[in-house]
């Protein structure tokens, strides 16, 4: 997926997210992270926390719920706030940085996408695409710490 993408993210924004781990305890933060589109890199330029309190992952009540909010939250962030990219994020607070059960059950769900977990040392992404091969790729992301 990457191809020669790369995936940069300023010092302050990653310190403020792995901290936010590290006091969370055993609570899952979960929300978006915004990235503006130069020609083959992707700077994160900010976030949005929407829920520090979940204490497990957990499996959705209704898939097609979790896929039609997801695709709406992203097009009106992208259509109102004018991102370029917008990724869902969640942290794993035990420091896992591979993806859980739930997390591959969502992904494939939907067929394509992109999690991104945090945990209190690291952010990094998973590319997921099941669209056009049997075994679903997955590829890694790996967010270059930058200092502005």
């Amino acid at each position: 997926m990457s191809g020669g993408f790369r995936y940069l993210i300023p010092e302050p924004i990653f310190d403020e997210l792995t901290s936010l781990v590290k006091e969370s305890k055993d609570k899952i933060i979960s929300g978006w992270l915004f990235a503006d589109r130069k020609e083959n890199f992707g700077i994160v330029s900010g976030y949005n926390i929407t829920n520090k309190d979940s204490k497990a992952h957990i499996r959705p009540k209704s898939w097609i719920r979790v896929k039609k909010k997801k695709i709406y939250t992203m097009r009106k962030l992208k259509e109102d706030k004018g991102y370029d990219i917008v990724w869902q994020f969640h942290s794993h607070p035990s420091g896992k940085e591979e993806l859980h059960d739930v997390d591959l059950a969502i992904l494939n769900y939907l067929s394509t996408g992109v999690m991104i977990v945090i945990t209190p040392d690291n952010i990094l992404g998973w590319y997921f695409d099941k669209r056009e091969t049997k075994k679903p790729i997955i590829d890694k992301m790996i967010f270059e710490i930058i200092s502005e």
